[in-house]
């Protein structure tokens, strides 16, 4: 009987090895890209997260 468990646990130590070494590493998302400068002195802008994109409204 120890040598079946010996054999289930071999078998399920092979399928996550496997797994650990197939899976891609984590890549971050990409920075937004750096806000332009308004002209005049005094600039609001405000950034709205679209999921991939980024809409900016600047006054």
């Amino acid at each position: 009987m120890s040598s079946r468990i010996a054999t289930t646990l071999a078998a399920i130590a092979m399928t996550l090895s496997l797994g650990a070494l197939a899976a891609p590493a984590a890549v971050a998302a990409p920075l937004a890209p750096a806000p332009t400068p308004a002209v005049g002195s005094i600039a609001v802008c405000l950034n709205l997260p679209l999921g991939s994109a980024s809409i900016s409204f600047c006054i």
